[in-house]
């Protein structure tokens, strides 16, 4: 989606369009989904903490300053959401949802031997992400999976730029490290 597309349908959100905001949950989700999961290793949580961030998002966005600054904003109420359920005494002990991993979807042309070694690699990459410091884990699933800009990673993350630099310096050493 292009820059001038998210900020009209964010105007239009902000004005009480619910299509416009159906449209930014359908384009945003994948990205966002993504980020939350580098708090979690199972997705429900993920799932839910994204369901919490849309309805808190669709609420508040009368209070968003500025229509262009509407995806840092949203990946930050995505993070405080994370952070306080990651805090809750329920998720002191992350736990991998291997249900959840063989759901994973593949394109229906792979064979099942493929489709078993791609799952396998993705429960693979998602455990070694796991074994990241959070702070490491969620600079690199924002940088490098999500593609945001290093200032926008220090605004999500409230750090600095030279912070997330480090910080995914030290995540991709460490998972050069696991991979090894």
């Amino acid at each position: 989606m292009e820059a001038l597309e998210l900020l009209a349908l964010v105007g239009r959100s902000r004005e009480g369009d619910q299509q416009a905001f159906a449209a930014l949950v359908v384009e945003l989700s994948p990205g966002l989904r993504r980020y939350c999961r580098s708090f979690f290793n199972n997705w429900q949580d993920v799932d839910d903490a994204l369901q919490d961030t849309w309805v808190k998002a669709w609420k508040s966005l009368p209070t968003l300053n500025q229509n262009g600054a509407f995806k840092t904003w949203l990946y930050r109420v995505a993070r405080n959401i994370c952070l306080d359920r990651v805090r809750s005494p329920k998720n002191q002990v992350p736990s991998i949802d291997n249900e959840e991993l063989a759901l994973v979807a593949a394109p229906e042309y792979l064979s099942p031997e493929n489709v078993a070694v791609q799952r396998s690699e993705t429960e693979r990459a998602w455990s070694i992400l796991a074994t990241l410091p959070s702070a490491l884990r969620q600079a690199f699933v924002l940088v490098c999976l999500e593609e945001l800009s290093y200032q926008e990673a220090a605004r999500i993350t409230n750090t600095s730029e030279s912070t997330i630099r480090g910080r995914i310096a030290r995540a991709r050493k460490l998972i050069t490290e696991a991979v090894s």
